[in-house]
């Protein structure tokens, strides 16, 4: 819900203190350079306990935003935002490992898992963009930053009450406990996922991002495929919004609804997208749904200039003598912009259903590969990558924009689908099978290490 309020918010909030386009960007990019900077390190402190670290994580968000609402110039609004980033690697390394925890008890439903999950949250942005805009309608621009604050302070409210998943086994001794069969048992047999302190530091240097990409094909072509996504993610946000004020009715506003259109589809795609992880295996499906995804947004300059197949004019839809069918084509076409707007707009629907189809596929299959107990490390790499990919991608799309836009309007678009398309095909064919892990996963769903 908070980020939601913020999306529309920040780049207009910047122009109102006086930021040129360019540092605009930089604050923008500014969490994701933390995210990138800081991964590992926050991936570490969550293995060690998710509780602490998604709580801490909470309550630097909730401080930055505050801060961010407070600043006026560049160098004060710059650090909130790596401040931000801060906060925001801590929570969701915390929530990456608890996730993972708690689908390890049932591997065979992981992909469903975290489809639910993204689907919750897709759907929290969606309620909260038009929230955040009637609240800034209402009471200012950096009214936005204090929802994502409140909304933060309530995040950590319920973190608390959640059971925390790791437990140190050390802590635990030999205490005879009795299980819900009534069975005598140690207390450290008994919890879902249990880090043994000697040992961890050995699992941590198994979880090293170095070690992995250099020993594994498998994380290799996750970072890559993550990388590509984030080319997608990017131009949503560089691309997609000015391409959807100039081909769609309405400008700005109908560049809104198609964003908050593509939004909702991911309450279609997520579910899917799980499914099909389960069913079919996590490679094949998130492979599967970044294609189509890629191949979507790589279309967009074909359908903007449709009408120039056409003799270079626009289409003809209705020819005499009318009927009810082609006056509801006219109407369609004249709602949409016409037929380049409308094709556009499916597109970029089909995009964001795909993009929202690999999502959970890629979370289940770091899951299956992740070292047990350094999960929220391990999974912290393709983040990095896609991190650290969306901390240059808006520049080149937009760069691509500069140069080639005006000759073939929606290239970026072709050119970060391409990306996608790349990544999607190295997660296909260079990962190899996937690494054994010294691991036994028991029936009830626990997870002890050799």
């Amino acid at each position: 819900l908070g980020v939601g309020a913020v999306i529309p918010t920040l780049p207009i909030y910047g122009q109102s203190i006086g930021l040129s386009s360019t540092a605009n960007g930089v604050v923008i990019a500014a969490p994701a350079l933390s995210l990138l900077l800081l991964g590992r390190l926050s991936g570490r402190l969550a293995d060690r306990a998710r509780k602490p670290a998604m709580m801490a994580g909470m309550a630097l968000i909730a401080l930055f935003d505050v801060l961010t609402s407070l600043s006026s110039a560049l160098p004060s609004l710059l650090l909130a935002r790596l401040g931000l980033g801060l906060g925001r690697g801590l929570a969701e390394a915390g929530e990456r490992g608890m996730l993972a925890d708690l689908a390890g008890r049932a591997p065979a439903l992981r992909g469903r898992a975290s489809a639910m999950q993204q689907a919750v949250v897709g759907l929290g942005v969606a309620i909260g963009a038009p929230v955040g805009g009637a609240v800034v309608e209402e009471f200012g621009l950096r009214s936005a930053f204090l929802c994502v604050s409140a909304a933060a302070v309530a995040a950590l409210g319920i973190y608390a009450a959640l059971p925390e998943t790791v437990v140190v086994a050390a802590n635990l001794g030999e205490r005879n406990v009795e299980d819900d069969t009534g069975v005598e048992t140690t207390a450290a047999a008994t919890m879902p996922n249990r880090v043994d302190v000697e040992a961890s530091d050995r699992t941590d240097d198994r979880a090293d991002w170095s070690t992995l990409l250099r020993t594994s094909s498998a994380w290799r072509s996750l970072s890559l495929c993550q990388s590509g996504t984030s080319f997608g993610y990017a131009c949503k946000i560089a691309v997609v919004p000015l391409l959807a004020a100039a081909y769609l009715p309405g400008g700005a506003a109908g560049a809104g609804l198609l964003l908050s259109a593509a939004g909702l589809s991911g309450l279609v795609g997520a579910p899917l997208g799980g499914y099909l992880a389960d069913e079919i295996g996590a490679k094949k499906a998130a492979g599967v749904a970044g294609a189509v995804s890629g191949v979507s947004l790589a279309l967009v300059p074909l359908a903007l200039s449709v009408s120039h197949f056409f003799g270079g004019g626009t289409i003809n839809v209705v020819d005499p003598p009318l009927d009810s069918s082609s006056e509801g084509m006219n109407a369609i076409l004249n709602q949409a912009g016409g037929p380049e707007g409308l094709l556009f707009a499916l597109l970029v629907l089909l995009w964001s259903t795909g993009a929202a189809a690999q999502g959970p596929a890629l979370t289940a299959l770091g899951q299956e590969m992740a070292p047990v107990g350094a999960e929220a490390t391990a999974l912290g790499l393709p983040r990095a990558a896609g991190d650290g990919t969306y901390v240059v991608a808006p520049l080149a799309l937009g760069y691509v924009t500069d140069r080639l836009g005006g000759a073939v309007p929606g290239i970026a678009c072709t050119v970060a689908g391409v990306a996608m398309c790349l990544g999607s095909l190295a997660l296909l064919l260079l990962s190899g099978e996937k690494e054994e892990e010294a691991v036994i996963v028991q029936d009830v769903g626990k997870v002890e290490r050799f």
